[in-house]
């Protein structure tokens, strides 16, 4: 599927580039991988080719698909008991699924509960700041990629958003 100086977008880490494609032999048994570049990172990592798509590996969007979904980040959640109880697999779901569009949910449910906890004199928590820039990031590499830096000040891609 993918090929090697392809463009992709890896879940958590974002976009990046196939650098090479090489095999494995484990026991006599050979397998294929993946040898990844991130861009904005000094992170590099393998994935066998079997699996690539499976853990969430994609192209990245288009120009105008990911304005469009790009329209959605900003959007208040509300913020429930429920959601706080699943908050923590919330994150984990959104953080490895590889979608933009779960990374923008949770950037908009992170920014609210923020929002939230600084109303109510509380202070958001580390552990939901560091899952909102890792997210932020996911987002911004794209957008780097595939609209230009000089998009990303359109987007308030920032730890606090403007209102």
């Amino acid at each position: 599927m993918f090929r090697k100086r392809d463009k992709i977008v890896y879940p958590r880490h974002g976009a990046g580039k196939i650098v090479d494609k090489y095999e494995v032999n484990f026991n006599g048994e050979k397998k294929d991988y993946y040898k990844i570049e991130f861009y904005n990172s000094p992170v590099d990592i393998s994935v066998p080719i079997d699996n690539a798509q499976e853990i969430g590996m994609r192209y990245p969007l288009s120009k105008h698909a990911l304005r469009k979904v790009l329209k959605k980040l900003g959007r208040r959640v509300k913020i429930t008991g429920d959601v706080m109880k699943k908050l923590d697999e919330i994150c984990k779901e959104n953080l490895l699924s590889g979608r933009i569009e779960d990374a923008i949910r949770l950037v908009n449910l992170l920014r609210s509960l923020s929002e939230k906890k600084k109303n109510e004199s509380k202070n958001f928590s580390y552990s939901a700041s560091q899952r909102l820039e890792t997210a932020l990031d996911f987002i911004k590499s794209e957008v780097e990629l595939v609209l230009g830096e000089g998009a990303l000040n359109r987007y308030h891609l920032t730890l606090e958003e403007k209102r």
